[in-house]
């Protein structure tokens, strides 16, 4: 975004154009990162990281630093908190074998 700014200058209608590019390659990006297995999909959370990391740099760019600080905490304590808490959940039980 910050080459876009110099490239197109501060006022120009471009900015939109190119914060879509990085949008779509982003999400593209991040498409690759799922992956499906015979014991599911996999990679939701690294693409949906992958995507908040690309809304945080845009944010950044645009000196929206309020936005990339709260997106950033969001990610950290979902990957954080519910990452182990979903793997928790996941396991199954113990099972004791009755005789």
């Amino acid at each position: 975004m910050l080459v876009a700014e110099k490239v197109f200058g501060a006022a120009s209608s471009d900015h939109s154009r190119v914060l879509q590019g990085l949008i779509t390659g982003i999400g593209f990006i991040g498409g690759g990162a799922i992956l499906k297995g015979s014991g599911g999909v996999h990679g939701t959370a690294t693409a949906a990281s992958i995507w908040n990391t690309g809304a945080v740099g845009a944010a950044v760019a645009y000196g929206s630093y309020e936005i990339a600080v709260i997106l950033s905490v969001i990610n950290f304590l979902i990957l954080q908190v519910l990452t182990p808490l979903h793997i928790q959940i996941r396991q199954p039980p113990d099972r004791h074998d009755e005789q």
